[in-house]
């Protein structure tokens, strides 16, 4: 199991003594299986496609959405941030991870789904793919979820008009996995103001 991944896992485990509005045993068996999964799969990128992979469920507003748990480098309350002036309205503003400034995005503004309320409780998901890391809003946390890449479908676009390029599959029973690489390509994250030295 590679550290991030391992790392993730802990965090998630950690989150989940929290009462986040899940079943607790539920997501704890979740997290167990996930690791119990990683541990004893051989390495090398042919069997993970093969086997499946591991994913972490999320909500936003009343919509159901994952993120590869490869990609994911850390899970937190969102409990403040920083706008930036003259950004796009699905840059929510910045953040410290760590002690250095990130990005964080609202894919609420994104997808055309409601925007919470300012009190409402968030999440931020730290994604990290080719040397950029970018926090991502979301409104809930699920259970680890395992996809079978044979059963997934890619359509032009999903249900609520999400662009293909941000869409790398659609479950049989339409949970959304979301591309990060794409997520992290977008034009308003290219703005030297919003990243910090990276860590890597």
């Amino acid at each position: 199991m590679s550290r991030p991944a391992e790392s993730i896992l802990d965090r998630l485990h950690a989150l989940s003594q929290q009462p986040l509005g899940w079943s607790e045993a539920e997501f704890a068996e979740s997290l167990l299986k996930a690791r119990a999964r990683r541990l004893a799969a051989p390495r090398g990128d042919a069997h993970r496609i093969a086997a499946g992979f591991d994913v972490l469920g999320v909500r936003i507003a009343n919509e159901r959405y994952a993120f590869s748990l490869d990609t994911l480098s850390e899970v937190m309350l969102l409990s403040r941030w920083t706008p930036v002036p003259g950004q796009p309205q699905y840059l929510l503003g910045v953040t410290n991870l760590r002690g250095e400034i990130r990005p964080v995005l609202d894919l609420h503004s994104l997808l055309g789904l409601p925007v919470p309320a300012p009190e409402a409780r968030s999440w931020v998901i730290f994604l990290k793919a080719e040397g950029s890391e970018v926090g991502v809003r979301v409104d809930g946390l699920d259970r680890v979820i395992r996809l079978d890449p044979a059963r997934m479908t890619c359509p032009h676009e999903s249900g609520n008009g999400l662009p293909q390029r941000f869409i790398s599959g659609i479950t049989p029973d339409a949970l959304i996995l979301l591309d990060t690489a794409q997520l992290l390509a977008l034009d308003a994250l290219k703005d030297t103001r919003l990243q910090g030295p990276d860590e890597s």
